[in-house]
């Protein structure tokens, strides 16, 4: 009787023992997991100078250059040269890899996979700029600065035509003493026919997130059958509503 007692009051120890270490282990789960939770925030945080940048450079050898450079998560990079000239333009593209300075990461190599040419580039707020070979600022630096573009829908009405356009500049200008928004986009206009393509101001609309409609500020363009043209094109309207999309009549 003695020994069935004894063993009776052996069993809540147990009980009680297995629940503490199941509360235990329940605990270090609960303290753990807030842990790895902001370890994965972590490494899934977006770099600041992820995206796309793209602008006009000077050009020694052409009349401009158009750089289209986009940098991703992975530490690789595409990168689109076009050279303009008075009866042409030449295209090159590229790819390759990007090296971070130890002692400056925003000093950035960038090493191309075929030829192992190599580029310098400084990281800043929202654009970069381009080096030279010796990783010094180029004389003018101001126009060897690229800023990181926005992209924006398209709808495009137009057949064997295709339409980028990426946001370049937002500026506040005074029109009869009112504050005004500009904002300036960069079009990749692609002609696909065999005819010339012929767009005007009012071919070309911003769609803001209130329906208003802005029409655009641009040269009559003329766009050879089978060819690629790049335009700047601009939008003024006094209120500062986000635009949603761009429509090509």
């Amino acid at each position: 009787m003695k020994k069935t007692m004894i063993l009776l009051g052996f069993f809540p120890i147990l009980f009680l023992s297995s629940c503490e270490k199941s509360s235990s282990t329940s605990s270090m789960k609960q303290d753990a997991d807030p842990h790895q939770h902001s370890l994965k925030s972590v490494q899934t945080q977006v770099p600041d100078w992820l995206g796309q940048y793209k602008a006009f450079v000077p050009c020694h050898s052409c009349e401009k250059k158009l750089i289209s450079l986009q940098l991703n998560q992975n530490k690789t990079y595409t990168l689109k040269e076009v050279q303009f000239f008075k009866q042409k333009q030449q295209q090159k593209e590229s790819s390759g890899t990007l090296h971070f300075n130890a002692q400056n990461t925003n000093l950035v190599q960038l090493v191309e996979d075929k030829t192992h040419k190599i580029h310098y580039i400084a990281l800043h707020n929202q654009f970069i700029e381009l080096l030279d070979q010796n990783k010094n600022r180029f004389e003018n630096f101001e126009k060897y600065q690229i800023p990181k573009v926005q992209h924006i829908e398209v709808n495009n009405a137009l057949k064997h035509v295709s339409i980028q356009a990426d946001l370049f500049k937002i500026e506040k200008i005074n029109l009869n003493s009112i504050e005004n928004t500009k904002l300036t986009y960069l079009f990749e206009i692609n002609n696909l026919s065999d005819r010339v393509l012929k767009l005007r101001d009012n071919d070309i609309i911003l769609v803001d997130e209130k329906n208003n409609e802005h029409i655009s500020t641009i040269e009559n363009s003329l766009i050879a059958p089978n060819k690629t043209r790049y335009e700047l094109v601009s939008f003024v309207y006094p209120k500062p509503s986000p635009p949603t999309y761009i429509k090509i009549k």
